[in-house]
């Protein structure tokens, strides 16, 4: 395979890598997108996104990971815009510049967290992006999501944890259990959680464009998604959107931080792309 820097957009500000598969493999004529995660530079976290883009460029897929605006190697915007809209003028930005430079047709994005809402956010305003794997989007915790976590905290510190239920029960003040608190969800979306139902509204604008969509949740979502029909249960009075694909991915850590994880990760985006020609 061969990789490239590559500058782009408005006075070539935006930078990115471009991995292009093997000269022996017949190209695919769908490019894969890769993006920060956070504020993390376009390699990803624990390095997941060059492991990844090689990995599907050994596949046939053109994959670039990218810079946003202000992050890693990208400079700021001359004429700064809101937060999602700059995300979608550097995503179109990309697009733009892979279709000038290679053969490629249409655009999947491959999103960790913010770059999951990056994704469908610039697939609701540009036909071109057709696929998208999400992990770690917004989530939405059902009576049985708070369950599983209540199995889970009583499993793992069941004193501490029938102490700290009783004393909710019996309202009594007094010092702390000793028990770990209670994990802090996960917050680095800078859009701030739509509800349930704009979200919902905003996935079966991507259904009605025949977008195809992969939802995972990873482990570190567990405080607000732990258990494998979670998505339906969620959208039932949602029509078509409970039945997007879903797959929960109890082995990965929202950083894909051991090796463990990262294969899990890649096996997740690698079952999605093979319906990409």
């Amino acid at each position: 395979m061969t990789e490239n820097i590559l500058n782009f957009g408005h006075g070539d500000r935006l930078t990115g890598t471009l991995t292009l598969p093997p000269e022996s493999s017949a190209a695919k004529s769908t490019a894969i997108l890769l993006l920060n995660a956070g504020v993390i530079h376009r390699m990803g976290p624990h390095r997941i996104n060059v492991k990844l883009a090689r990995h599907l460029a050994e596949q046939g897929f053109t994959v670039l990971r990218i810079d946003l605006s202000g992050q890693g190697d990208s400079l700021s915007p001359e004429r700064p815009q809101s937060f999602e809209q700059q995300a979608i003028t550097d995503l179109q930005a990309a697009m733009d510049h892979l279709q000038r430079i290679t053969p490629v047709k249409s655009f999947a994005l491959a999103g960790i967290c913010s770059g999951a809402h990056h994704g469908v956010a610039t697939a609701l305003k540009d036909e071109r992006l057709r696929a998208l794997w999400l992990m770690d989007t917004h989530a939405y915790p059902t009576p049985r999501t708070y369950w599983v976590r209540a199995m889970r905290q009583l499993q793992q510190q069941p004193i501490a944890t029938l102490h700290r239920w009783s004393k909710r029960i019996l309202r009594m003040p007094g010092a702390s259990s000793g028990a770990k608190p209670a994990p802090t969800p996960m917050n680095d979306n800078p859009y701030g959680k739509p509800s349930k139902a704009e979200f919902a509204a905003d996935i079966q604008s991507l259904l009605n464009k025949q977008v195809r969509l992969q939802i995972a949740y990873s482990n570190g979502a567990f405080w607000t998604h732990n258990y494998q029909n979670q998505w339906r249960d969620t959208f039932k009075d949602h029509g078509a959107v409970a039945s997007v694909p879903t797959e929960l991915l109890p082995d990965v850590d929202h950083t894909a931080s051991t090796l463990n994880a990262q294969r899990h990760l890649m096996a997740s985006v690698s079952r999605f792309a093979t319906q990409f020609d």
